[in-house]
């Protein structure tokens, strides 16, 4: 058998880097394995005491066939010293076994990596090979099974595999959106692995693990678990970096001297399925329920009945030179490009110009309100929306940071900046296709409305604290993979208006949408939503503070519709 390099990181924990190599040497293949370790510099002065204390007991470590330490001279971080280490050593070897100085592992962990690493060294479509297994149901599981993607904790991989490694997590990010692939990344929606990647573009955290597995699952490659862990993970206990002891997570190694390995290279559905029962069960467990919202409810209910006697007007009255015209939904397709096919489509640039040329109007005084390019003759008040952005600004001490997703020219803002304009403080950014930003850019801007192509460029420059989808969702092809993006932001609160919903538990639904010529000639898909659905998806990570109905009016020929206004607020 070939014996590939081990490498592990240390820092700081001399106790807990003691102990990884205690268990290291209890693997007998330990005498015969080359030992790497890159010790990091301390951050700060107050951590050069234990980073001493970890480097003068590295140099009594004996019991492999060599050891090399290497001291950094800085501070690297885990992420820029695991990447940079793993590249150094894989440079020199086909294969590396790599753990961080928290990973207590079995004394038959050794034989299982370097027994893996040899069976499936020339297999392209493996990646890694781990030696943790989620503490999952795995009744009647084999010894061994391939999930798509890779892992951190005690772990091992080849030159050939670890050359896709793509440290950039906004083109990772991209890749998931535009492949349609963040549900399944996120084990159909159970753990938040995007929210994860979006958290390191962001700055939030510095993982390098998530843009391994990213990567590794972008290029539809597979890691080899084991039925039974042979690592235990002992930093969490807060002495980790990214770590915590959430108990759900620790659990004993095992003892299993061999194992089988797969008859085909395949990821095992079934070992997927329990993963996402499991991460599932997580989530419910960490759910908290806060009497604050109760009370927020409460003060909301209030507002609304005042605000209704202020606000509610006769809204439908169109200018002068219109005519009412009614907006049709029909049919039920299985999926978008059906309907898409079926559409007589429509001219978005006559669109995008009838817009512009009405909100000029509203932007130099000359019209009231528009709105969908229509100019009316009142302002056409979405008493929700106005309730949830003043509830926003509440939350901030009079401040109000709004991304408005899809805003098209700023129709929302104009609608609402009268009753605006008395915060301390008001920031628009609006996420628009490029062809709305540019005209946005040149004619629309000013101190407070700024336009953007992607969230994450308004996210960096401007920090928004809430997001706005108003009737957007249900004309974007893949609204929950939209609506999973706006969550991993991790907004303050989240405002939806003008979204229809069934009234009685149907299932999602596509149809038609034709408008009528007075308003502009079009046709194309639209979604009508599961309101439990819809709410099931937010309620891991956003309390539902309050639903209303939205001023809208359409409905289906076979079913019962509500367009709501829904507020949410991020759970602490």
């Amino acid at each position: 058998m070939k014996y590939a390099p081990i490498i592990i990181f240390v820092y700081n924990r001399p106790d807990h880097t003691k102990r990884v190599i205690d268990s290291l040497i209890a693997n007998k293949e330990a005498s015969d394995s080359d030992l790497i370790i890159y010790s990091d510099f301390a951050k700060t002065e107050g951590n050069l005491k234990k980073v001493n204390e970890v480097r003068s007991y590295l140099k009594e470590i004996i019991g492999f066939k060599s050891i090399r330490i290497i001291e950094r001279g800085e501070n690297y971080g885990l992420a820029k010293s695991i990447i940079s280490g793993v590249s150094e050593v894989i440079d020199q070897s086909e294969s590396v076994i790599v753990l961080e100085d928290d990973i207590l592992v079995s004394p038959y962990f050794l034989q299982f990596m370097n027994s893996s690493l040899e069976k499936y060294e020339n297999e392209e479509k493996v990646a890694s090979i781990h030696g943790y297994s989620y503490p999952m149901d795995t009744t009647n599981l084999d010894d061994t099974y391939f999930i798509r993607g890779a892992d951190c904790w005690g772990w091992a991989t080849w030159k050939r595999a670890w050359q896709y490694f793509e440290p950039d997590g906004e083109k990772l990010r991209d890749q998931l959106i535009r492949e349609e692939l963040v549900a399944r990344f996120d084990y159909d929606n159970t753990y938040p692995f995007f929210q994860m990647l979006t958290d390191q573009i962001l700055g939030r955290n510095n993982s390098w693990a998530i843009r391994w597995h990213a990567s590794i699952f972008l290029k539809n490659m597979l890691t080899l678990y084991p039925k039974e862990s042979l690592i235990l993970n002992i930093g969490l206990d807060n002495s980790g970096t990214h770590c915590d002891d959430n108990g759900y997570l620790s659990q004993t190694f095992s003892s299993k001297k061999k194992h089988n390995f797969p008859s085909i290279i395949q990821e095992n559905i079934e070992a997927r399925s329990r993963m996402v029962t499991y991460f599932r069960s997580i989530a419910k467990h960490q759910i908290k329920k806060s009497s604050p919202f109760l009370k927020i409810r409460v003060f909301l209910r209030k507002i609304a009945g005042k605000l209704r006697r202020i606000l509610m007007r006769m809204i439908d009255v169109l200018h002068s030179s219109q005519t009412k015209a009614e907006i049709i939904f029909s049919g039920n397709y299985s999926n978008w490009e059906e309907a898409a096919n079926i559409c007589s489509g429509y001219d978005s640039d006559i669109i995008i110009e009838k817009v512009r040329d009405s909100l000029q109007l509203v932007r130099d005084g000359k019209a009231i309100y528009e709105r969908d390019s229509v100019i009316f003759n009142e302002i056409q008040y979405s008493q929700p929306l106005l309730i949830g952005l003043l509830f926003a600004s509440s939350l901030s001490g009079g401040k109000l940071k709004v991304l408005d997703f899809g805003g098209s020219l700023g129709s929302s803002y104009y609608q609402n900046r009268k009753f605006l304009s008395k915060l301390k403080f008001v920031e628009w950014s609006i996420v628009e296709q490029e062809k709305i930003v540019s005209i946005g850019k040149s004619e629309f801007e000013n101190r407070e409305i700024k336009f953007f192509e992607t969230i994450i460029e308004a996210v960096k420059l401007r920090k928004p604290e809430t997001a706005l989808l108003s009737s957007v969702l249900p004309y974007i092809k893949n609204p929950y993979e939209v609506l999973g993006l706006i969550k991993s932001f991790k907004f303050q609160t989240i405002l939806i208006d003008r979204t229809p919903f069934f009234v009685e538990d149907f299932p999602d639904r596509i149809t038609i949408e034709t408008v009528p010529p007075e308003v502009y000639s079009a046709q194309y898909p639209a979604w009508f939503f599961n309101y439990s659905r819809f709410l099931d998806f937010l309620s891991d990570t956003y309390e539902l503070v309050e639903a209303f109905e939205s001023n809208d009016r359409y409905s289906l020929i076979d079913a019962k519709i509500i367009y709501r206004a829904l507020i949410f607020m991020r759970k602490k």
